[in-house]
């Protein structure tokens, strides 16, 4: 069955969380496959640590070992990349996004550390360094909608993320600020934890203000994909 989604509701809360993504007779399948990228990548951290390393490399010493599958890829886990081509997540996008075309540009998985990290902190993926003023995103997005929409979809239960809704449609209040100040390792006022289940995803604009709320080393396999419009009046 088609996911139903509600692009009003997308943008104005700058997030959906959205039930069997995965489609339950693929669950299996598809963890088999990322399982079998996961551990090409362990053997390149392995082959490329350094004096001092543990013996995995960065597998044993990231706070959350992350791998860009796309570049693992090969004939035998093709499923794991036409996934992300699936309705449910490009087609989802496209809705979303109310985009012409829509290009699938980012395909990262986000794995748990060996041992507990604890918290990250909260933020925004933009920065004065390499991204636009974030007023002038918000701004476009209010007017246009979204040109860029961000994934986490989770192939075992997953509730590290945590989002403030709306806060994609305009700058931090001082209070936000005040706290980030005093301690980024926190929740916000406001914030909300996203609870997905096996299979299940979600979908947000990613300069909205959001939180890795604890690198446990609870079993984590979740995709982490980027999609963005083409053809339409957005500003990506």
């Amino acid at each position: 069955p088609v996911i139903a989604v509600d692009p009003n509701q997308f943008q104005e809360d700058g997030y959906l969380i959205l039930r069997n993504v995965v489609p339950p007779e693929r669950l299996t399948e598809l963890r088999d496959s990322y399982e079998v990228i996961v551990d090409r990548q362990r053997a390149i951290w392995a082959a490329n640590r350094v004096p001092g390393d543990p013996p995995g490399g960065r597998w044993e010493t990231d706070s959350q070992p992350r791998l860009h599958f796309n570049k693992l890829v090969d004939s035998s886990t093709a499923n794991t990349v036409e996934f992300c081509l699936h309705d449910n997540t490009l087609g989802v996008s496209k809705r979303l996004m109310r985009a012409p075309e829509v290009g699938l540009h980012a395909m990262f998985m986000m794995c748990s550390p060996q041992t507990d990290h604890g918290p990250g902190g909260w933020h925004r993926d933009t920065s004065a360094k390499g991204g636009p003023p974030l007023n002038g995103l918000a701004a476009d997005m209010i007017a246009n909608g979204p040109g860029h929409v961000q994934w986490n979809i989770a192939l075992y239960d997953d509730d590290v993320l945590w989002v403030v809704p709306g806060s994609h449609r305009r700058g931090n209040t001082d209070e936000e600020n005040e706290q980030l100040c005093r301690d980024a390792t926190v929740p916000l006022p406001g914030g909300k934890p996203v609870e997905l289940g096996a299979g299940d995803g979600v979908v947000y604009v990613n300069f909205m203000l959001h939180w890795a709320s604890n690198y446990s080393s609870k079993l984590r396999r979740t995709l982490h994909t980027g999609y963005q419009s083409f053809g339409g009046p957005l500003y990506r």
